[in-house]
């Protein structure tokens, strides 16, 4: 099979590239940021490299085309505009990275893999010859995420984006999510049951071990330990509220925050409250190494590889309901499920924890066998077969013409 895959950055992108590679089906991986070798172009091009902060991938040079529109016109943007009119130029530059991906498609894809925002025109263009289209959507479906934050652009800006992201959807023979919980979000903003997969994430695991010997239960006060930018989509609020319930019942314990903050949360904050800052990534796997419990109560996350990655370190993992990677989550045995957005649920799981630190110390080895597979490698296999599959029902099933789907 001849598969391409266009992204005008990167997310997870470049992990379907290498996967469709490993198995010699991947036609092109065209994107706008340096991924070539660095040996394969000029100056220019290694300059550019040297400035982004995602390293060059080991694909072919010949697979790989770029076009940097929309990472230049992101980084102008953010320096010359205010947040919500910076956010409209990012997606104008996904747009026409988009056009400029359609304008060159080439004849004998079997597939065209695209994101959102960046998909329309090549969708189109793909209809048109004849080749699976498919969505790798990255987030939740945009109901789902108009239901639970505020956007950055205005209000008809942001309208134009979700009649765009319709659009995209309506082209696509098939949609990959990267959970089950972000898979129920397009079933339930209109996507056809039997068009939509869920592909979990992966993580790189090569940094985060358990400690040696694992952390044993001790005298001082449960540690739990935030991960990410602190702020309201995290459900930072949540968990500030839950940690205020617990000072006020006398439970002792500590949650540590790692990541930048939202100041304004944590304006008035209990006692309990420990802000570590940024960490690097040696700092950060030690700080999980030390802790007894992550706390992801987060209002949205399509997946949270903190979670993966944490587990990976031995760390039972406690999350909300809208947390994409609870399916990693074996309750009660590697971690807790609670309501979104409920401090007195999260406070009593907590107070839980408090109470039981053998049998949280008792769950290392489930946690970091349960992260092992949500590795990239088992991703770029799954993904594979996935998109195989697809590929092989669209060549066998009857298509009506699409190509003049709505503009």
């Amino acid at each position: 099979m001849e598969i391409l895959v266009t992204h005008p950055g990167r997310q997870h992108s470049h992990q379907l590239a290498r996967a469709l590679h490993e198995t010699n089906q991947l036609a092109g991986y065209w994107t706008g940021v340096p991924s070539a070798p660095l040996t394969s172009k000029g100056p220019l091009y290694r300059r550019l490299a040297q400035w982004s902060p995602q390293p060059t991938l080991g694909l072919p040079e010949d697979t790989i085309r770029h076009c940097y529109v929309e990472p230049l016109v992101r980084r102008l943007a953010d320096a010359l505009c205010a947040p919500p009119q910076a956010a409209v130029w990012q997606h104008r530059a996904m747009a026409w990275f988009d056009r400029w991906c359609a304008g060159q498609l080439p004849e004998g894809l079997d597939a065209v893999v695209c994101y959102e925002n960046a998909a329309l025109h090549t969708f189109r263009r793909a209809k048109e010859q004849g080749i699976t289209t498919i969505l790798d959507a990255a987030s939740f479906h945009y109901q789902w995420q108009d239901a639970v934050y505020e956007p950055v652009e205005p209000p008809d800006a942001h309208a134009q984006i979700n009649a765009h992201k319709d659009r995209e959807i309506a082209l696509a023979d098939h949609v990959l999510t990267v959970s089950e919980l972000a898979r129920d979000s397009y079933v339930k903003g209109g996507v056809p049951d039997h068009k939509v997969t869920a592909v979990p994430m992966g993580a790189d695991l090569s940094d985060f071990s358990p400690p040696e010997p694992l952390r044993a239960p001790s005298e001082a006060p449960v540690t739990f330990l935030f991960v990410g930018h602190a702020g309201r989509r995290k459900g930072t609020d949540t968990l500030l509220s839950a940690a205020e319930q617990l000072v006020e019942d006398g439970v002792s314990h500590r949650v540590q925050f790692a990541g930048d903050v939202d100041d304004a949360l944590f304006a008035d904050t209990p006692p309990t409250i420990e802000q570590l800052g940024y960490l690097g990534r040696d700092a950060l796997v030690d700080s999980m190494q030390q802790a007894d419990v992550l706390a992801l109560p987060s209002r949205h996350d399509s997946f949270g590889r903190v979670v993966v990655e944490a587990m990976a370190t031995g760390l039972p993992a406690l999350v909300s309901a809208h947390v994409g990677a609870k399916e990693v989550i074996a309750d009660g045995e590697n971690g807790w499920e609670v309501p979104a957005e409920d401090p007195a649920a999260l406070a009593e799981q907590m107070r839980w924890c408090a109470a039981h630190p053998e049998q949280v110390a008792g769950m290392q080895e489930a946690a970091v066998a349960a992260a092992q597979e949500y590795t990239w490698a088992a991703y770029r296999e799954r993904v594979v077969d996935i998109i195989t599959a697809v590929i092989e029902e669209e060549s066998s099933a009857p298509h009506s013409d699409t190509s003049s789907a709505s503009p």
